[in-house]
């Protein structure tokens, strides 16, 4: 489970030490040179349980804005982008084999890792946790999302 200083609009967590993508509704957690990846608690919430992900293949190069998965669900079925440019290096077993665990607690399922290759222009791109949140409001409201509610 991810600590949380809280960020948070009706249930939805934006945790600090993250960094947030709210057009395409990703998360970035950087690590060294390497970026994990994964979805928002409202892009979770808005999709409902995620019951299958197709993630691209280790080895793939990504473009910013590129699809880096397609994730399906009951109520959506569609893309999840890359918010940065880079090689794709790892995919994470368990959202392969259990997709869901997204939904359960979407800040420590990371979807894929990405070595960056064009890191300095595209961060600023992303969000610090409590510009997202504050971002995130009407989107949230317009959507009618409520996150951890099962």
């Amino acid at each position: 489970m991810v600590s949380i200083s809280q960020n948070e609009f009706r249930g939805c967590r934006f945790p600090d030490g993250f960094l947030y993508d709210v057009e395409y509704h990703v998360w970035v957690k950087l690590e060294s040179d390497i970026a994990l990846i994964g979805a928002t608690d409202p892009g979770q919430a808005y999709a409902g349980e995620i019951i299958y992900i197709k993630v691209k293949d280790v080895g793939t190069s990504l473009e910013r804005g590129a699809i880096a998965a397609t994730v399906e669900s009951a109520k959506y079925m569609g893309p999840m982008r890359a918010p940065l440019s880079g090689i794709v290096i790892e995919v994470n077993p368990l959202v392969k084999n259990q997709p869901s665990a997204i939904n359960s607690d979407p800040y420590s399922t990371w979807v894929l890792k990405i070595r960056p290759t064009k890191a300095d222009e595209e961060m600023k791109n992303l969000l610090r946790a409590k510009d997202a949140a504050e971002r995130y409001k009407s989107i949230i409201e317009e959507w009618g999302i409520e996150c951890g509610k099962s």
